[in-house]
């Protein structure tokens, strides 16, 4: 039976400014002062939402919630100023701060929340609030990892249903301020949210949301003004942290790389837990991801992430003698798909993953996935990428905007363009687990000085669907004078995953040159990313055998039963 629940509305909290901040307080009605757990959303704070902790769950297992409004949104007063990171971690040391010395707090203080949420927490505990104990960060990510993971690409989905949001309010403020804006801004704020892959074909993208007083013009984040996502100084950063994501979120391989770096620099055991599940970016957590129904484990209830946030806190806030049991086995919790159930390792990736080697080779009709180099002579496929006819997004780490959806989806439609090449293995006998991260080495030429690659891990199933499995791109520009047409030896970074090859499905890896809307279509042309006027098509070629090997490097696990997994 829950606790009797007092909750206080539209609290002000004061910064240091003097600009006022409005938070809803949640807490048990009696008893002594008690722990806290702050939230800080950009979204609403009566609208919170989460599947990965509520305030009603922080009550009833005896702590204060605190949900605030940030800075000049809904309730709080002061400006908003999207993508300026400024002001938000000296707002979250002030919260902290405020939050610790009131008379139903016990001075120990932590933070919650997903994604911008996520994000404010980092900021917050880098100004060392004194009172701050742990943080618990769901699906966040920081400039450098975001850049690594894209390998040049600029994830348009992201950047632009961040933007197109953003400016839908700024047109609403305007209008109630009485100075609206034209009605064809309007249409293309519409256009953007709902149809995106029309306005975002456009040449030079920074033409779009164009608009004369909105503060997130895309030609200001182009020329490095404005930063899409935080940068962190993590050395300042001392605190305990619980990271939380998913493998088709897009923040993924930040959330992973900020654990591990957190880790690196302070390895006591149980300070830096990471859960990683099946799931997209989002503030609801299903068992149903994609195309893929993961079973009674694969929800946030499933996966009891509420009870795992707060028995992290229990451990960081509460006197010592009141701590809860850690998890035995390891600071890492990850969900196996294929085996649907949940899986504990000392660290990311578990130490007992190996190296797995598989070679690309041509051949009659479909490309093969070798698991030995082939004894063949070097070789070469060829397609020609129009960027003007872009490879189209479907799955994976995406954010759901327009007509985008999220997670492990079929891709054997896409597979039949002629402008994919696929290099697939022969089925299984055994259970394959891909635990880790992947990579692929690929050998790529074109005949143009710049260009892009994109490539796809997919499972394929007996009856020919092609799941996604993990993806990358890299954008490529061809260095001093040589032949335009010489490989780029490209090394691609899938990403992280935990999935279950069962025997009779075959992996197999897609080749080509887009895919969009989730990323930018290259123009074939030299220059910075969203300076190009114009694009033109490129004869794309992918090498395998000898020294132009292509090879897909996969972390494994040994097999379920004895025996080799391939």
């Amino acid at each position: 039976m829950g606790r009797t629940t007092l909750i206080e509305h539209d609290v002000p909290v004061e910064m240091r400014d003097g600009t006022v901040l409005r938070a809803d307080v949640w807490r048990p009605a009696d008893g002594p002062p008690a722990p806290a757990v702050l939230f800080r959303t950009p979204y609403g704070k009566s609208t919170l939402g989460l599947a990965t902790l509520t305030p009603a769950q922080c009550v009833d297992r005896g702590y204060a919630a605190v949900v605030q409004d940030t800075r000049g949104r809904f309730a709080s007063e002061g400006a908003w100023a999207p993508l300026d990171w400024s002001q938000e971690g000296p707002d979250g040391y002030d919260t902290v701060e405020w939050t610790a010395e009131q008379p139903w707090c016990d001075g120990n203080v932590a933070m919650a929340g997903t994604s911008y949420q996520a994000i404010v927490q980092w900021l917050a505990a880098m100004e060392k609030p004194p009172h701050l104990r742990a943080i618990a960060p769901t699906m966040s990510t920081s400039a450098p990892f975001d850049a690594e993971q894209l390998g040049g690409s600029l994830r348009l989905d992201h950047l632009t249903s961040w933007l197109g949001l953003t400016a839908l309010e700024w047109v609403q403020r305007r209008a109630a301020a009485g100075d609206p804006v034209d009605g064809a801004v309007v249409a293309e704020v519409v256009q953007l949210l709902t149809t995106p892959e029309v306005p975002l074909r456009r040449w030079p993208l920074s033409t779009i949301l164009d608009f004369e007083g909105f503060p997130g013009r895309l030609r200001d984040i182009f020329a490095g003004r404005v930063a899409t996502v935080a940068d962190y100084r993590l050395g300042e950063v001392g605190v305990p942290t619980f990271s939380v994501g998913g493998w088709y979120d897009v923040f993924s391989y930040g959330t992973i790389e900020l654990h591990r770096a957190m880790r690196a620099q302070d390895p006591v055991a149980g300070r830096h837990e990471l859960v990683m599940g099946p799931w997209v970016h989002s503030g609801q957590l299903p068992q149903v991801q994609g195309e893929v129904n993961t079973g009674l484990y694969g929800s946030a209830q499933g996966a009891r992430l509420a009870d795992l946030h707060l028995d992290f806190f229990d451990r960081h806030l509460r006197p010592a003698g009141e701590s809860a049991d850690r998890e035995r086995g390891g600071d890492v919790r990850y969900f196996l798909f294929g085996d649907d159930t949940w899986h504990v390792a000392a660290a990311w990736p578990p130490p007992e993953a190996v190296d797995s080697s598989w070679y690309l080779a041509g051949g009659d009709g479909e490309g093969r996935l070798l698991p030995d180099a082939p004894p063949v002579a070097p070789g070469h496929d060829t397609f020609t990428y129009d960027p003007e006819d872009p490879v189209p997004s479907h799955g994976g780490r995406v954010l759901q905007l327009g007509r985008l959806v999220a997670g492990p989806h079929d891709q054997s439609h896409l597979e039949a363009r002629p402008d994919v090449l696929c290099y697939t293995s022969e089925p299984l006998t055994a259970p394959l687990d891909v635990v880790g991260r992947q990579r692929l080495r690929l050998r790529f030429g074109s005949d143009a000085p710049a260009t892009a690659v994109v490539a796809k891990l997919t499972d394929v199933h007996p009856d020919g669907r092609s799941l996604l499995v993990a993806e990358a791109s890299l954008r490529l520009e061809a260095e001093g004078d040589g032949p335009a047409d010489e490989p780029f030896d490209a090394e691609l970074l899938l990403g992280d995953t935990a999935w279950r090859f069962a025997p009779g499905h075959r992996l197999r890896v897609h080749v080509t040159s887009s895919n969009f809307p989730h990323l930018d279509r290259h123009p074939n042309v030299p220059g910075p990313v969203g300076a190009a006027e114009g694009c033109c098509p490129a004869r794309q070629s992918v090498w395998y055998g000898g020294p132009y090997a292509s090879v897909l490097r996969l972390r494994t696990l040994p097999a379920p039963d004895a025996g080799e997994a391939r």
